[in-house]
């Protein structure tokens, strides 16, 4: 008697456990969030962007910058883009960079996109990577444009146009640089990756 009371209790109460589990809310995912948002209209899409939803904020500055189902407007994709990237958002981070970098809807300024563009490279954004290697090559800073070359051919999320015109970039810049030089710039761009 003991055995099937026993037994029936067991089974009672892994019964209850799972509908239990039955009752737990499901998270959506990252990239279900953001393809719900990359669908939505402008009208829910603003609602969510004002709400904070910083996928929604992305998405609504890609409607200003293309002018899709609003006007484009240089400026509020800017200021959409913005608030997402500082919740986070890597390809908006990048998107920032470029806007400040090219002075597209805000002030050009070459600090505040170096700084955007370092946030997303942080995130393994191997096109942030290689914007700021162009930013070094232009000011003729080659170790540094090397350095940034390297890291758009390793970072986490990879682009492999990115990564073929970073190598082609190398090869060209391997010219103006000494073996050492080479080194010291592979050096520090696997000691940037280990402090990330």
């Amino acid at each position: 008697m003991k055995k099937i009371l026993l037994g029936s209790t067991l089974f009672l109460g892994l019964l209850s456990f799972q509908t239990h589990a039955d009752y737990i809310p499901q998270k959506q995912s990252t990239s279900a969030m953001a393809a719900q948002y990359a669908h939505m209209g402008v009208n829910d899409l603003q609602r969510a962007a004002k709400a904070g939803q910083p996928a929604a904020q992305f998405y609504l500055g890609m409607h200003y910058q293309y002018g899709k189902d609003v006007a484009k407007d240089p400026k509020q994709a800017f200021a959409w883009y913005k608030a997402a990237a500082d919740q986070g958002i890597t390809s908006a981070q990048l998107n920032v960079g470029r806007m400040y970098a090219d002075g597209v809807g805000v002030s050009k300024n070459e600090t505040l996109a170096r700084q955007y563009f370092e946030k997303a490279a942080s995130r393994g954004d191997n096109r942030a990577s290689f914007n700021l290697a162009v930013m070094e090559e232009q000011k003729k800073n080659y170790m540094g444009a090397y350095q940034w070359y390297e890291l758009s051919t390793r970072d986490g999320m990879l682009d492999n146009k990115v990564m073929n015109m970073s190598e082609a970039k190398k090869t060209a810049l391997a010219a103006n640089l000494t073996p050492d030089q080479i080194r010291t710039a592979r050096d520090r761009a696997d000691k940037w990756i280990q402090a990330q």
